[in-house]
C-alpha cells in the first residue's frame, strides 16, 4: 500500500536514536523529506546521513529550543506537512525520591517541550499538505509504570492535549503512539535500574516483563516507526485523536 508520504516534509524530534530514529527511517523509506532534531551529536548526523535527511541540532528542553528546531526544519524543507513530537524519557524514580528540580526538568523536557514544538510548527502545518502530528507517548498513558512517576503524570497530560487539540486544530490531524517494552537504550537502562534496585539480574527483570507480553518479546524501534509512518500518512486520513498502543498486547485496559 502506498502511504502517500512521497515528498512530504516531516520534522521528527528526538531522532538521534531510539523511537525517533525509527520513525525517521520509516517515513524516509516511504519517500518523505525529513528533518531530524535532537541535541547536537554524531548520532544525529549519522541518522540524517543514513536517511538523506537534514540534521537540525536543538535542545528541546530549553524555552527557545523548540522554536529554533521548527524554524530550522521549515527553512530546510521549505515548509512542513508532518510533525513527530518525541523526547527522551523523563527522569526515573518514585515520588519520594524526586525533588522539585527533578520535576521541573521532567516538565520542561516532556510536557513543555511538546507544547512549545507544536505551537511553533502549527503555522507551517496549517499551510501544509494533508498535515498531521504524531506524539510519542508511553504505555503509562494506560497504566502507571512503577519507578517512573514523572512519566505516569506527564504522558497522560499529553494524551489530554491530543484530545483537546483535535477540536482546535482540524483539519490538522493529531494522534499518539503508546509504546510498551521496546528494545531501546532507554528501556535497557530502565531494566538495569530495576535489576539493581531489586537485587536481581537484568535477565530476571526481562523475564518478568516478558511474562506480561502476549507476543513474548520486546518490540523493535522499526515496529514503532511503521505505525508512526501510517499515522502521518494519507492512508490514515480519517484517524484523528487516537492513541495507538504498540506493546505486543501488554496493556489490557479498555480505552
Amino acid at each position: 500500500m502506498d502511504l502517500g508520504l512521497k515528498d512530504k516534509r516531516i520534522l521528527v524530534a528526538g531522532a538521534s536514536r531510539g523511537l525517533g530514529a525509527g520513525i525517521a527511517r520509516a517515513v524516509a523509506a516511504e519517500g518523505a523529506r525529513v528533518a531530524v532534531v535532537a541535541r547536537a551529536s554524531d548520532d544525529l548526523q549519522k541518522v540524517a546521513a543514513e536517511i538523506k535527511g537534514v540534521a537540525v541540532p536543538a535542545d528541546l528542553t530549553t524555552s527557545d529550543g523548540p522554536a529554533q528546531a521548527a524554524r530550522g526544519a521549515i527553512d530546510a524543507l521549505g515548509g512542513l506537512d508532518g510533525l513527530v513530537v518525541n523526547s527522551g524519557g523523563p527522569p526515573t524514580g518514585t515520588f519520594a525520591q524526586l525533588d522539585e528540580e527533578t520535576w521541573r526538568r521532567a516538565i520542561d523536557g516532556t510536557l513543555l517541550a511538546a507544547i512549545r514544538l507544536i505551537r511553533a510548527a502549527l503555522p507551517a502545518l496549517r499551510a501544509g499538505r494533508d498535515p498531521a502530528i504524531v506524539i510519542v507517548l508511553s504505555s503509562s498513558v494506560r497504566e502507571p509504570v512503577p519507578g517512573i512517576v514523572t512519566s505516569n503524570v506527564l504522558r497522560p497530560g499529553l494524551n489530554g492535549l491530543i484530545k483537546t487539540l483535535v477540536g482546535e486544530i482540524a483539519p490538522i490531524r493529531i494522534n499518539g503512539i503508546a509504546p510498551g517494552r521496546i528494545d531501546t537504550a532507554r528501556i535497557r537502562s530502565l531494566d538495569a535500574s530495576q535489576a539493581k534496585e531489586r537485587n536481581l539480574t537484568v535477565e530476571e527483570v526481562q523475564r518478568t516483563n516478558l511474562a506480561r507480553i502476549p507476543l513474548a518479546r520486546y518490540g523493535e524501534a522499526a515496529e514503532v516507526g511503521r505505525v508512526g509512518a501510517f499515522l502521518l500518512s494519507t492512508a490514515a486520513s480519517y484517524v484523528d485523536g487516537v492513541v495507538v498502543a504498540v506493546d505486543g498486547g501488554m496493556i489490557r485496559s479498555l480505552p
